[in-house]
């Protein structure tokens, strides 16, 4: 008896914990995020541009993947013909309608690729927080600079509030910079993005994170702020 009571304890504690991870995953995050656009090359949108820098393609080379996902961005400066501009998405995670709605595009957009930075405040260092992200098509996910998941694949960004790809990431404390890129072959453009643990999101202006002097930075934004 006492045996089939400690089995029966170990499974509710066991369900516990997958309902908390579960739970976690499912903190999705609607915004406002920070986001550019870019047209893809030769119209190679969706899975293709996955591991193509199109922010480099776009701003012919003074302005890289690398360099936003560790330092973040400002809003209104400009990378080719569009500038970082703020928005939330809308439940159903629609990339397309948001970026209509903030002025950056107008229409139906194919072969394009969005990127969104957000940064997360935390209190302390944690450690295996769970992350959820679904795309339509393809996704690369930064945090703090680091890429911590690819999915390259043409595909629809499935239910509003269920995630299809699921991951672990550490968040250090204090400002933590995440950047999405989701990029877009044809039809619908979007995605799903969430984070467990213990955070707040900090406001637009925080996304930009300077690592190196700031004066430094601040000439390296102005002689990029108007390339086209």
């Amino acid at each position: 008896m006492f045996r089939k009571l400690c089995i029966i304890g170990l499974a509710f504690l066991m369900s516990l914990t997958v309902m908390t991870l579960t739970a976690d995953a499912q903190q999705k995050i609607l915004g406002p995020y920070l986001w550019m656009i870019a047209k893809t090359v030769d119209r190679q949108g969706g899975a293709n541009s996955t591991h193509v820098d199109s922010l480099d393609e776009a701003s012919n080379g003074k302005v890289t993947e690398e360099k936003i996902a560790k330092h973040g961005a400002r809003e209104g400066y400009e990378v080719g013909n569009y500038e970082w501009t703020p928005g939330t998405l809308a439940n159903n995670g629609d990339i397309n309608a948001l970026v209509n709605k903030i002025g950056l595009e107008a229409g139906e957009l194919d072969h394009i690729t969005s990127y969104a930075l957000i940064v997360l405040k935390t209190k302390r260092a944690q450690a295996n927080v769970a992350m959820g992200v679904s795309s339509d098509d393809s996704v690369k996910v930064w945090v703090n600079g680091e890429v911590v998941h690819t999915h390259a694949e043409n595909r629809s960004r499935g239910k509003e509030n269920t995630f299809q790809d699921h991951l672990k990431v550490d968040l250090i404390k204090g400002n933590n910079l995440i950047m999405i890129k989701v990029s877009e072959r044809g039809g619908g453009w979007g995605m799903h993005f969430g984070v467990g643990g213990d955070y707040e999101l900090a406001e637009i202006d925080a996304i930009f994170l300077p690592i190196e002097p700031a004066g430094k930075l601040t000439t390296q934004w102005a002689q990029i702020k108007n390339i086209r």
